[in-house]
């Protein structure tokens, strides 16, 4: 039996059928003509649920946190020209993150490249320094052998993104008109049906095989004996219950404290860790630290650290570093760690059988260690806490104090990630955080978060300021479009108050003209003209009252908090100042 069939169509659907039977259950697209037949394809599977998203750089973002809170690799389809560019900010960050995307980009046949041919660009491995994987799969060819083709390379693109080296792969799809699936083109054997036909999952689970060798086995069982001062450190990431068990097994048989990234959200677990010294961020900011607590080993988990001091303290204490991931990424800017590949469980369990005793100046060590994070605790809460003027660290902890137990927390790049990292306490809730510190872009913050929350049961919270907010306006459409109840606590200081941590706040004229950018926008007016509830909040206990009921929400809501930056620049430098002379007095008779 003979069939009619459009050969872009019929190429497209059998794509996307053999990533719809591995697993794939989200697609994000953006209209166009050129991609018709990857859209197409689209809303004929059923088990492929698609969002339309008009803006590519927002539907990027937002198949980036849709792949972050389902762990699944998320489609992003978009026609030829400017459009793919259009999604690179999105494809770097997933890239930096390990984050599974699988972009499908329509394109013109390659014979029209450098030919004027309209909405043309040469899309030849177009992300080829950001891309786990790319296929450009040739004008379709209905033919047995190359739809196998086909299909193996849609298994390829799934298992890379997803297992075997995690991230974003690209398959460039050239299409010649007509484009409509009604528009039929060739006449095909009941044979090549067939053909097409996705193969079954084999459900083959990736396992990486690197084991910790026996040199380092042996090289790290002895510096754990013999060096009295160990570190871990843990930077973004998002770990598994599991690991916190592992975790807290080996830091306290080694007596290891642990300064842990608060986005890494290891203090927001229900599970505690003994060891984890929340204020270690303010700590580290005392210059003679290194004559009282100088580590000579430090192990780190995840991504690089949010805190410059935190690196500066481990350069000056000398420490020798293993960073251990499974895919074996360099995530220290020195580039002198010693790179482990391994999951972090099984490094965690390669010690379990070491016969160990603690050196009692190390358990002394840590001791003090937890006392002293015990009073900064103290110091924070007096400060930040007490303050009677609204200021920024003030609205985080409100925040994490009001959101309920379970819920998901993006943390938007520049100052609200930093001030967590500053000022959040470890809270026993059990709290989801997510971040883009891939890139630590500000752009497609908004977008992420929608991501996350369009396929959550738990509350989603966004923590943003006004100039990432300002940066992604289109994603209000996103959350209008698709009534998506996001809850976004933004932060207006009115522009660039990042750069006044940094030296060139120094040059006062220059640092106004060229670096704060105050927007001196009606972010009212604009969520209100995308109809999204609005409302401004004033005063402390205006946020603790909104936020608890916000969870019950079935729509977005945007909570606009203003703050003078030079205020909130204040409290956080009386706190540091003050965690100083602590440190100085509590330190001054102390021995190691």
């Amino acid at each position: 039996m003979q069939i009619k069939v459009n050969r872009n169509y019929f190429w497209a659907n059998t794509f996307l059928d053999q990533l719809a039977e591995y697993g794939v259950k989200y697609a994000c697209v953006s209209p166009g003509s050129r991609s018709t037949p990857l859209t197409y394809a689209l809303s004929q599977n059923k088990k492929i649920k698609t969002y339309v998203i008009i803006d590519e750089r927002s539907s990027g973002f937002f198949a980036l946190g849709l792949a972050k809170q389902t762990n699944t690799p998320v489609i992003v389809v978009t026609t030829s020209g400017t459009a793919a560019a259009e999604l690179y900010p999105s494809i770097i960050e997933a890239y930096q993150n390990r984050v599974p995307l699988i972009i499908c980009t329509a394109d013109r046949p390659a014979y029209l490249r450098n030919s004027g041919a309209n909405q043309t660009i040469n899309q030849d491995n177009l992300y080829k320094n950001h891309i786990r994987f790319f296929y450009d799969t040739g004008l379709p060819i209905l033919e047995s052998n190359q739809i196998q083709i086909l299909k193996t390379n849609a298994i390829n693109a799934y298992n890379i993104s997803l297992k075997n080296n995690r991230g974003p792969v690209h398959i460039n799809f050239p299409f010649e008109k007509p484009l409509e699936p009604s528009s039929f083109t060739d006449v095909i054997e009941e044979k090549i049906i067939t053909n097409s036909l996705p193969q079954v999952d084999s459900i083959t689970l990736y396992k990486n095989e690197n084991g910790l060798s026996k040199k380092d086995f042996n090289i790290i069982s002895s510096s754990l004996k013999k060096e009295k001062f160990v570190l871990i450190t843990v930077g973004p990431g998002n770990f598994s219950d599991k690991f916190l068990s592992e975790l807290e097994i080996f830091s306290t048989k080694f007596s290891i404290p642990i300064f842990a990234d608060s986005s890494s959200g290891l203090g927001f677990k229900l599970q505690k860790l003994q060891n984890l010294i929340s204020n270690f961020d303010a700590l580290i900011r005392y210059d003679s630290l290194n004559t009282f607590f100088s580590p000579k080993i430090n192990f780190h988990f995840g991504r690089t650290v949010t805190s410059t001091k935190l690196e500066e303290f481990l350069a000056n204490a000398g420490a020798k570093r293993f960073v251990i991931n499974p895919f074996g990424d360099m995530f220290d800017s020195s580039r002198k760690s010693k790179v482990i590949k391994i999951n972090e469980i099984d490094f965690l369990n390669s010690f379990k059988k070491i016969n160990f005793t603690p050196d009692d100046k190390s358990l002394a060590m840590l001791t003090r260690l937890k006392e002293i994070d015990e009073n900064i605790e103290k110091i924070k809460s007096s400060i930040i806490l007490n303050s009677k003027t609204l200021n920024e660290p003030s609205i985080l902890t409100e925040v994490l104090n009001s959101i309920p137990p379970n819920s998901n927390l993006m943390m938007g790049n520049s100052v609200p990630i930093r001030d967590l990292d500053f000022f959040s306490s470890a809270i026993r809730k059990n709290i989801n955080v997510f971040q883009n510190r891939g890139a630590s872009g500000i752009d497609g913050i908004t977008s992420t978060a929608l991501g996350i929350a369009s396929n959550s049961k738990n509350p989603t919270y966004l923590v943003t300021g006004d100039l990432s907010f300002y940066y992604d306006l289109n994603s209000l459409l996103i959350a209008k479009q698709f009534n998506i109840p996001l809850i976004t606590i933004l932060i207006n200081n009115n522009g660039g108050a990042i750069f006044k941590f940094l030296p060139i706040a120094e040059h006062k004229d220059i640092l106004k003209k060229y670096f704060l950018t105050p927007t001196n926008l009606s972010f009212k007016k604009i969520t209100e003209a995308f109809d999204i509830d609005y409302s401004e909040l004033k005063k402390q206990q205006d946020i603790v009252n909104h936020i608890k009921v916000s969870s019950v929400r079935k729509k977005p809501v945007i909570f606009e908090i203003k703050t003078s930056s030079d205020y909130s620049l204040n409290i956080r430098k009386k706190y540091w100042k003050k965690v100083n002379k602590f440190l100085e007095n509590f330190l001054r008779n102390y021995e190691v």
